[in-house]
């Protein structure tokens, strides 16, 4: 016995197996009326050729009788020639009415009548035989009057049972063609019916199961998109099947995945204040150090302590990297939008790494724009900073970088080009993933964790626009993203 709610395989199990035996029980039917409207269309042609044989009967009979009286009268007559085709009619009647009783006793009465009939026959005698005389011939005809007149009598009753036993037959026949008639519109009827039945059991079964799985996978996916959002999910699905599971199993996941990102979060809440504050605190003093506010430093010690300034500075961007992605929904990070120059924009990113392309020996270009953008600058400029600064680091030596904006349909574009060593193809889609690198060694020889982009995507689409990269492996790469226009950039 199934469950209350049986499982997605049972169902479909159910799905089909009800319509298949819908129509195994119809073929059935099908068959026993086939066998059925067989039988009646034998019983009809068996009833037609009775007929047959009956006026196959009586033609002869009749024919044997009128040439039998005809000998009595004319000279030369020559014998009936059909008098073992009469007999041969006989045994094929009896054959066709053995199984019919009724039938059987009328037959036996009308071969009653036939025997009598052509016993009478055989008294006749030639009424014109020479050796007789005139008185023998006169008292022949009388004779043969006499008995022709029983014959006729005779055939007259045979007429009679032949014609009765016939209208039975024909009564017979019309009930069998009325039957097979009326199984052969059947069939058509339950064949039709078969159709249509088995369509409408497999609507309303698959109607009535799609329902609790579409409304469990529609319940499911909702769950999906709640859990991206960070929304409360709906409640779990009821029932035992696939969907109800795996529904039950993603809130117990949600669950989880939830208190840990409790866990983080207060991790990173307590490593932000428990490290911030001794960490920029030895930064201090080592910056004090380097520029000799507690004393002079040798050379040598100079140059260890700018080192570990730029460790402290790399754990600092970390820490600060790891809070601003803590959020998923991004609903930490301020987002004031405003009607901003990009040139202004472009310039004061420029600016902040001016000295790191110097040292890189990299030129920056920007061509003049009078682009405007609905944005905040602030955070604009914390995206292109990035960009400027992973171009320069993997751009060579005396090469450029180029920023250029130009307009696509509601927005604006903004592009950072390199001729650095590009991106391989299979990584261009985990560049902007959380703690990805082109290359494991680039942590190491150019500085890095890894956050920058992902940091840069969430600032962009908080924006409400898109970032991408464009690259071929060898010849370098575009860095674009696309920022709302402002009113006064659409005119």
């Amino acid at each position: 016995m199934l469950a209350a709610n049986p499982r997605i395989f049972h169902k479909g199990l159910i799905l089909l197996s009800v319509p298949l035996l819908f129509e195994l029980l119809v073929a059935v039917g099908l068959i026993y009326l086939q066998h059925y409207s067989g039988e009646a269309v034998k019983a009809e042609a068996l009833r037609k050729q009775i007929i047959y044989h009956t006026n196959e009967f009586w033609y002869y009979y009749m024919n044997l009788t009128t040439n039998n009286i005809s000998r009595s009268f004319l000279k030369h007559y020559k014998d009936n020639p059909h008098k073992q085709i009469y007999s041969h009619e006989r045994v094929i009647l009896k054959d066709l009415v053995a199984q019919d009783p009724g039938q059987r006793a009328q037959l036996d009465s009308i071969m009653r009548f036939g025997n009598l009939s052509m016993s009478l026959c055989t008294k006749l005698k030639p009424a014109f035989s020479e050796s007789e005389g005139r008185l023998g011939q006169i008292l022949a005809l009388r004779q043969n009057l006499l008995i022709i007149k029983h014959i006729i009598a005779t055939d007259i009753e045979a007429g009679a049972a032949i014609r009765s036993f016939r209208e039975h037959e024909l009564q017979q026949s019309e009930k069998a063609a009325e039957k097979v008639r009326f199984l052969s519109s059947l069939i058509e009827i339950v064949a039709a019916g078969a159709v249509v039945g088995s369509t409408v059991i497999a609507y309303f079964l698959f109607r009535y199961f799609m329902q609790g799985i579409h409304k469990g996978v529609s319940t499911l996916t909702q769950n999906i998109q709640r859990f991206k959002t960070g929304d409360q999910l709906l409640p779990v699905v009821e029932g035992t099947d696939e969907i109800a599971l795996l529904d039950k199993r993603f809130h117990e996941m949600a669950d989880e995945v939830a208190a840990a990102q409790m866990m983080k979060h207060a991790f990173l809440t307590t490593m932000s204040r428990e490290l911030g504050a001794p960490i920029n605190s030895a930064r201090a003093y080592l910056t004090s150090l380097s520029d000799g506010s507690l004393g002079a430093v040798p050379d040598d010690a100079r140059s260890r302590i700018v080192q570990a300034e730029q460790t402290l500075d790399r754990l600092i961007g970390l820490i600060n990297d790891l809070l601003a992605l803590q959020d998923p929904t991004g609903s930490r990070m301020e987002i004031l939008p405003r009607v901003c120059s990009l040139a202004e924009v472009i310039q004061a990113s420029i600016n902040s790494v001016s000295a790191f392309a110097d040292k890189h020996g990299v030129r920056l270009e920007a061509p003049d724009t009078q682009a405007l953008a609905y944005a905040d600058p602030d955070r604009i400029v914390q995206v292109l900073v990035n960009l400027l600064s992973n171009a320069i680091k993997f751009s060579p030596s005396g090469s450029s970088v180029v920023v250029t904006t130009l307009q696509v349909d509601s927005q604006v574009e903004i592009r950072v080009k390199d001729t650095g060593r590009g991106i391989p193809a299979h990584l261009l889609d985990a560049v902007f993933e959380r703690f990805q690198q082109v290359a494991t060694t680039d942590a190491t020889e150019k500085g890095g964790t890894g956050l920058g982009l992902p940091i840069c995507k969430q600032i962009i689409e908080r924006h409400g626009g898109t970032i991408g990269v464009d690259s071929e492996e060898g010849k370098g790469s575009t860095f674009w993203f696309r920022l709302p226009l402002s009113d006064a950039g659409r005119e």
